[in-house]
């Protein structure tokens, strides 16, 4: 399904039926595939499973390079609310999409709820990244992952960014060796977009945007999911986010690093559903 959202149509993958969830991915650069079949069981029980890709990711328009903020990308996701007639929409973010759910919970506040995951409470919090690479465990794949996040401002095809993102896997499951690594890459069917990766990673906080006091005022219900062993978005920062919003719950998966949904599937559906079945 493609929906005009002003100057630019976003892809959006769809599944299920009932109340919305729009599920914002992660990258830049990836694309709303990212959300299955992990969200398959939420779309199974009466949820409508709505997973754009963002602008000048997928298959979306890329529209002015000047949009490639976080901030319209949070105005899009209004829009495609609005576009759509969506009532009681849940925004769920993960990672990058974690980033633009929390500008549209500032800048818009409209969902009935809000689910962060793999988040982080503020921009220099993903300084952090870079102790993690020295430290990173095994040694042999230390280089591998150190280049995959060096290669991510200077990437220029979508064959470079699949390897850059597989090369990174290791980095981003609690058990580099384990055979989740092959599990992910042989599951992989993102298409991938390496202007609007060139585009954030230049930066180096990937456009996030330090909201800590005015969200601090947003009442709507939120749900902080972290893991433990998350080297991307460090789960003490995803604490101090849950602590400095006024209505948030917060779960952390004690097996888990980044990529929570895969690492802890029944876990991750059951924290999920609980929440959305009280909100």
């Amino acid at each position: 399904m493609r929906v005009s959202v002003g100057d630019v149509e976003l892809y959006v993958h769809e599944k299920g039926e009932g109340r919305p969830v729009v599920a914002l991915h992660g990258g830049p650069g990836l694309d709303g595939s990212v959300w299955f079949p992990a969200l398959d069981p939420i779309a199974e029980r009466g949820y409508r499973i709505l997973a754009p890709d963002h602008r000048a990711n997928g298959r979306s328009d890329a529209g002015d390079p000047a949009g490639w903020t976080v901030p319209q990308m949070a105005d899009d996701v209004e829009s495609l609310i609005g576009a759509l007639g969506l009532e009681r929409p849940v925004v769920f973010g993960w990672s990058f999409g974690s980033f633009v759910a929390q500008s549209h919970m500032v800048r818009h506040g409209s969902a009935a709820a809000y689910v962060l995951m793999g988040t982080v409470a503020e921009p220099g919090a993903l300084a952090l990244v870079g102790e993690q690479l020295e430290r990173f465990e095994p040694e042999p794949l230390r280089r591998q992952v150190t280049d995959s996040w060096e290669r991510e401002a200077t990437v220029a095809t979508p064959e470079q960014c699949r390897q850059l993102w597989h090369d990174q896997i290791p980095f981003q499951v609690a058990d580099p060796t384990g055979p989740l690594v092959e599990q992910l890459i042989a599951e992989d069917e993102i298409v991938f977009r390496p202007e609007v990766l060139r585009h954030f990673a230049a930066g180096g906080e990937y456009g996030m945007e330090d909201l800590r006091e005015p969200l601090r005022r947003v009442e709507v219900p939120t749900l902080v999911l972290a893991g433990r062993h998350d080297r991307t978005t460090a789960a003490t920062s995803a604490h101090e986010l849950a602590q400095l919003l006024p209505n948030c719950e917060e779960v952390v998966f004690e097996r888990s690093a980044h990529m929570i949904p895969a690492e802890e599937p029944e876990a991750f559906v059951s924290a999920v559903l609980s929440f959305l079945e009280r909100v």
